[in-house]
């Protein structure tokens, strides 16, 4: 696997866990989103018009794949922030992490990529590690309490919903960043997120949402604000850089880092078996990382 991707992945995968346990810690998680998003766009504001001016954007096209990429990261927020105030961060954050099975599927089938033999072990194995982690022991009886927990746990669905939307738009914005530069697209996507997710605000929140998050929580939004904008810019770099399947794939490194979190700052219950789900995982993005 190209090292700048790897390099890449595991500092994004870094700050995408530190800014899930601040959200998980929100008062109100999608106005804390709402917030950070916004900020980050700003923040973000002078690498785009830096880059403009270098380079010249070829914008041509951009837009459609952008709105679309723009709904499905709408999507993503708004059933990772449910998912957060129903579950662990421990428990839920790796079901909606475990997209690597599903896009490596999906790009052999429909994008022609090639996984080689130890890609795929690894990816199956980071796969089985996020399937176990919601699991209170592991016993064979046990085996099937996610596929209930689905049924009857609000968290469990709309985690699994929050995979969905990042094995989608992980696929669209590969295809977006082969046609357009990433830090054009980077910065032009989310602004179709933001405009849903305003009008989301605005019909559901009551009046002063805004305003009493910012007040209560402005120090971890202003974090959030960077690490989320410039952490997806780094896994589109990689994008550019690699096949879709390692880099999601090695992304999902991001899981070990917040069951740590989970387990050691927020407490959270079954740390032991959460952990040996976590060096499953481990273990599977490392054959991912050396595949290839």
């Amino acid at each position: 696997m190209n090292t700048t991707a790897v390099a890449l992945v595991l500092i994004s995968a870094v700050m995408h866990a530190v800014r899930n346990y601040l959200t998980k810690t929100a008062h109100d998680k999608q106005v804390f989103v709402w917030w950070y998003e916004l900020l980050g766009l700003l923040f973000f504001a002078p690498v785009f018009v830096y880059g403009l001016w270098q380079t010249s954007f070829d914008l041509e096209g951009i837009w459609p794949m952008a709105a679309l990429s723009g709904l499905l990261h709408f999507l993503y927020w708004l059933w990772l922030s449910r998912s957060l105030d129903e579950g662990d961060l421990s428990r839920v954050y790796p079901i909606s992490r475990s997209a690597p099975a599903l896009v490596c599927v999906i790009a052999v089938l429909f994008m022609g990529e090639n996984v080689s033999v130890w890609g795929a072990v690894g990816i199956l194995l980071a796969a089985l590690g996020v399937y176990t982690i919601s699991l209170n022991r592991l016993t064979p009886a046990a085996l099937i309490q996610p596929l209930r927990n689905f049924r009857n746990d609000a968290a469990t669905r709309y985690a699994l919903l929050t995979l969905l939307a990042v094995a989608a738009y992980s696929l669209v914005d590969k295809q977006a960043v082969t046609r357009f530069h990433p830090v054009a697209f980077a910065f032009i996507y989310p602004w179709f997120s933001m405009a849903l997710l305003s009008g989301y605000i605005t019909t559901v929140k009551r009046e002063g949402a805004l305003r009493r998050e910012w007040q209560v929580n402005r120090r971890a939004i202003l974090v959030c604000g960077v690490l989320g904008i410039f952490g997806y810019f780094l896994i589109l770099v990689a994008f550019s850089l690699e096949r879709i399947s390692y880099v999601v794939g090695l992304r999902q490194i991001s899981v070990v880092f917040s069951v740590l979190l989970g387990v050691i700052l927020l407490k959270e219950r079954h740390g032991r078996q959460r952990m040996l789900s976590a060096a499953m995982i481990f273990i599977g993005v490392f054959l991912i990382a050396r595949a290839g």
